[in-house]
């Protein structure tokens, strides 16, 4: 099967692997209520599992997932049981998924009919009419962030849905230093900061039962109008996520972007190399640690 890849002109999103301990239960919300197609339902490979250290998850079941708009931005559940002390939300590394929704009000009642966790209801925004979001907890404790989309903010584009669930467009990441993660990225794809804010952030004051009025610091990454990441800055109660030896960590375990050349100069973990199977479709993929141990995957 052969699917097209947007053109690239500058760093995007290509997908993102999450590690959910019991697949069925995984699909039943990723294709049952978001709605997900499909792509392939395949096992890692042993080329893949050397390449992200983890080799015990060599030959375990793997599947695929892209929208109904068929935007060439995927989803990939692997089957990876969590490690003992892993706790949601209170983690260093990718913290949540940003995905586009024709409406969080709907959502939000399907969501609450299957008692998948709601981590916040939909609501407005005090700053701008462009974004009404709700955040729920996925079945490998990822936070899914589901903003209905109603049009740009003035300094960024944002990917209006053109089918319930549409495309993954912003990944989230917790950080012991925000700044450094900032520097690192920016020095790898060649984007910038976006801006900063210090916020009441519900989701992180939730994970760590903090106050609700209790403030942080976060950060986007960007490509000029676009989007990539947003970089928050973690309480000092934070830790690395648990992890079994050999094995994938829990929740959202890698991130990739596609890039229009392959940077240079890079400590790769893995260096880049063709990779077949779905979601690469033949690309040249190159792993990398960041600043919190998360991996991230360069795909040219």
């Amino acid at each position: 099967m052969t699917l097209a890849v947007n053109a690239v002109t500058g760093p995007r999103l290509a997908h993102a692997i999450i590690s959910v301990p019991d697949m069925r239960a995984a699909l039943d919300v990723y294709v049952g209520l978001l709605e997900q197609r499909i792509v392939a339902e395949e096992t890692v490979t042993q080329q893949e599992a050397r390449a992200w250290e983890a080799p015990a998850v060599a030959g375990t079941r793997s599947v695929v997932l892209q929208p109904p708009s068929n935007i060439g931005v995927y989803l990939r559940l692997i089957e990876n049981p969590a490690a003992s002390g892993y706790r949601p939300g209170t983690h260093f590394g990718w913290a949540a998924l940003e995905l586009s929704v024709q409406s969080a009000d709907a959502m939000h009642q399907r969501l609450l009919d299957a008692r998948l966790p709601i981590i916040s209801p939909p609501k407005a925004l005090s700053f701008t009419d462009a974004l009404y979001p709700m955040q729920a907890r996925g079945p490998g404790g990822e936070a899914l962030y589901l903003n209905e989309i109603r049009g740009n903010l003035p300094d960024s584009d944002l990917p209006m849905a053109n089918c319930w669930v549409d495309q993954l467009f912003i990944a989230v990441m917790g950080c012991r230093d925000r700044q450094r993660s900032l520097d690192f990225y920016n020095a790898v794809l060649g984007t910038s900061e976006g801006g900063t804010w210090e916020l009441e952030y519900s989701t992180i004051n939730k994970a760590f039962a903090m106050p609700p009025t209790t403030r942080h610091t976060l950060s986007t990454l960007v490509d000029r109008r676009n989007v990539l990441f947003e970089v928050d800055q973690y309480p000092l109660e934070a830790t690395p996520a648990p992890q079994m030896q050999g094995a994938l960590s829990p929740g959202i375990c890698h991130v990739g972007v596609r890039v229009p050349a392959m940077p240079k100069n890079c400590d790769w973990l893995s260096a880049p190399a063709t990779r077949h199977e779905p979601p690469y479709f033949g690309a040249e993929v190159g792993v990398l640690r960041g600043p919190d141990h998360e991996l991230v995957e360069i795909v040219l």
